[in-house]
Formats: structure tokens, sequence, C-alpha cells
């Protein structure tokens, strides 16, 4: 039997094509997320020293809403969407705008990649949410990555009844603990809105997901400041252009990460957002001079390596089912 030279090695259909190269797409709109969310941490944690968390939270979201509804005016999209949607984007607008504020008091708290490594336990979340609520797999490889990311998460907070006292620190205990706990209590609240997201499908354009994100944002944070917090207005031109940098750098990440969660795999679209880690690093060293102990490296190792694992098994379980279909 003989083959003609264009024909492919493999069979293809149309429909398989076009999945495999939407899915790259989202992966490509993922990691351009990580490029935009990590710039905005920066600027917090410039802000930080200045601004508390709920009202640097407020400021965000404000710009987010806005540019979000001109966009959708300028694109002929309803900002407020489908009627049967409104449920679910208001459960998305809630569960991201709770963890959007504790992630900024964990980076107020504590180291930038600390904070950032601590946040990134919410893929694992993210799977076992997606086994729960859109049937995805969770086996023991997923089992036992999440254990290593707990693992993880442990070197990284460095409890001092376990690790001891570090007398080089320059952060309290109390202080540590907290930023610890809003790290992971906005890492299961991503993972949420993650699989809302997932949940409605592509049915809803990324736009109309920010337009809630940024007006459920504005107001729980509008409150919040007032109740729990001092709020104070920017001194000078400097405070208030970090403010501005971090509406419109999260306004970009939020677009290209509700455009990448809704065209990739919720495990290896996740996986994608592995480079902020990278960033946060850098942007630690190099501007804010933190040094990363062994503990806080190693850590990172095991909760990044989890999630590259279960991004990878999620992929390729997904890979396989298509293929069967």
């Amino acid at each position: 039997m003989s083959t003609n030279e264009s024909s492919p090695l493999l069979p293809t259909t149309n429909s398989e094509y076009t999945e495999r190269r939407q899915e790259l797409a989202g992966l490509i709109w993922m990691a351009f997320t990580s490029l935009g969310f990590s710039f905005s941490s920066l600027f917090v944690k410039l802000s930080g020293a200045r601004f508390p968390p709920l009202e640097i939270t407020f400021f965000r979201s404000v710009v987010q809403f806005l540019l979000a509804f001109v966009g959708c005016l300028l694109q002929g999209v309803h900002p407020f969407g489908r009627r049967d949607l409104v449920f679910g984007l208001l459960i998305r607008g809630f569960a991201g705008s709770i963890g959007l504020a504790f992630f900024y008091i964990a980076v107020t708290a504590l180291p930038l990649a600390d904070a950032t490594v601590l946040f990134f336990i919410n893929p694992i979340f993210t799977a076992i949410l997606a086994r729960i609520v859109l049937k995805e797999s969770f086996g023991v490889l997923d089992m036992v990555a999440s254990f290593s990311s707990l693992l993880g998460v442990g070197l990284v907070a460095k409890p001092e009844f376990i690790f001891g006292e570090d007398p080089t620190k320059n952060i309290d205990t109390q202080t540590r603990l907290m930023g610890v706990v809003a790290a992971l209590i906005g890492a299961s609240m991503s993972a949420i809105a993650y699989i809302t997201v997932r949940k409605m499908g592509r049915g809803v354009p990324p736009l109309v997901h920010v337009v809630y994100f940024g007006a459920v944002s504005t107001i729980f944070s509008l409150f919040g400041t007032f109740i729990f917090e001092k709020p104070s207005l920017p001194d000078n031109s400097t405070q208030w252009m970090y403010l501005m940098m971090i509406g419109l750098t999260a306004f970009a990440g939020q677009v290209m990460l509700t455009k990448g969660l809704q065209l990739s795999p919720a495990g290896p679209g996740t996986l994608m957002r592995n480079l902020d880690v990278i960033f946060a690093f850098t942007f630690g060293v190099f501007i804010f001079h933190e040094t990363p102990n062994r503990f806080t490296i190693l850590g990172a190792v095991l909760i990044i390596g989890s999630t590259i694992v279960v991004g990878l098994h999620k992929w390729r379980l997904s890979s396989s089912s298509g293929n069967s279909n």
C-alpha cells in the first residue's frame, strides 16, 4: 500500500485541528496573562507601604470596571451579558473579588516571591473543584501532587514550631501568618472563579466577565475600606501612577486570563500561570532586594512542580479523550 507524500501521517479532522489551535491560543493568552498580573503585583507591592490592601483593590476595580464597560460598548457587546448567565457571572465576580483582596493582603504582608508562590497552589484547588464541578478526573497522581504542594506551602510558610525562629527575618510572626492565610484563601477563591468561567464556557465575551468582576469588586472593596481600614488619597503623581498602573496592567491580565480559560482546558490553562512565580522572584531580588532562602526555593519547586505535573496530566487526558471520539 502506497501513500501520497502530501498525505498526513495521522488521520485528522477539521474539528480536531480547530480545537487544538484554540487550545494552543488559550495557552498563549494565559502566558501573556502572567506578564500583566506580575506587573500589577509589582505596583501593588510598591503601593503597599502607603495604601491599605482593600483601598488598592478599590482603585484597581474601578479602573477595571470602567475600561471593560467602555470596551463592551465599543465592541457592541451588552456589558451585563445574557440574563440566564447573570448568576454565574455574579459568583465569578464575588469569588474573584475576595480572592483578589486576600492576595493583595498577602503581597503587602509577605515578600513578593513568597506571596506569589503560596497563591499559586490554586491550580491544585482548581483540579479538585474541576473533579467536583466539571467531572474531570482526579486520580492518584493528583493526590500525590496535592500532598507535595501542601508540603511546599509548609516550606514557604516556615512555621516557627517546626523551623524555629529565624533571626534574619524582617517580618514578625503574626504578620507572616496573616500573609500565609490570606494567600491560601485568595488561592481557593481564585480556583472557584476559574471553574465558574470554565463552567459557563465560551458563550460569555471576556469583557463581560471583567465588567462583573470589576463591579462586584468595587462595591466589596469600597465598603471594606471604610469598615476595616483608614482610606487616604495619594499625595503625589507617583502614587497616582502606581494605582493607575495596578488597574491598567490587571485589566489587561484579566481580559487575557478570561480568554485563555475559555479556550484552554482548566489544568493546562492554569499551568501557564506559573510564569508569575519567575517574574515574582525576579522583581523581589532586583527591585525589593528580597533574597529567598533555601526553604522558600524548595517550597516553590514543590508547588510549581506539582502544578506542572497536574497540568500535563490533565492535558494528556483531554488529548486522549479527544482522540478517542
